[in-house]
């Protein structure tokens, strides 16, 4: 089978991409730069610019978040069929996250330059990344909301502790 059509065979699996005719998944297939990475090998740091979006082939990536505190803080890990980065590809900000291998990694990489200029031909596929970062914010929106009615409720018990303790009723 050749690399191309192996290409496209894995990008239809890839959430970001499953909604994308052949041709298109051809014209990404034809952007991606794939690459090896070791174990433990950073790909950015949070703040780096965002000039790429990367796939895994296989591995697993960790998604982190630097609070200047010391050591980083795991916000997920990503494996096989996950786009992460690409947030890069829209905007060109810096980035709001670091990355690094938690095994060693086969990844492809998609450049911002390459991925605007395929996007004024096929804008659907910018539509791909613009429904899966909505899904993103709306699962996250969830963890939000529910990570404040934890700490709502551990407002209330020290509340109603401190109540207790002091004799109020």
């Amino acid at each position: 089978m050749s690399e191309l059509l192996e290409k496209i065979l894995f990008l239809q699996k890839v959430d970001m991409f499953e909604h994308l005719t052949v041709p298109e998944l051809q014209k990404i297939a034809h952007i991606t730069e794939t690459d090896h990475y070791n174990d433990e090998e950073y790909l950015f740091r949070q703040g780096d610019p965002g000039n790429y979006a990367y796939i895994v082939i296989s591995g697993e990536v960790e998604i982190f978040f630097e609070s200047g505190k010391g050591d980083p803080r795991p916000l997920a890990t990503v494996g096989e069929g996950t786009c992460f980065g690409e947030m890069a590809l829209l905007d060109g900000e810096p980035r709001s996250a670091g990355a690094r291998t938690v095994s060693e990694c086969m990844l492809s990489r998609i450049s911002r330059r390459d991925f605007i200029h395929i996007m004024h031909q096929y804008p659907a596929i910018a539509l791909g990344i613009i429904s899966q970062l909505s899904l993103r914010i709306r699962e996250m929106n969830g963890k939000v909301t529910r990570l404040s009615k934890v700490v709502t409720g551990f407002a209330d018990l020290y509340e109603q502790s401190r109540h207790a303790l002091d004799g109020d009723t």
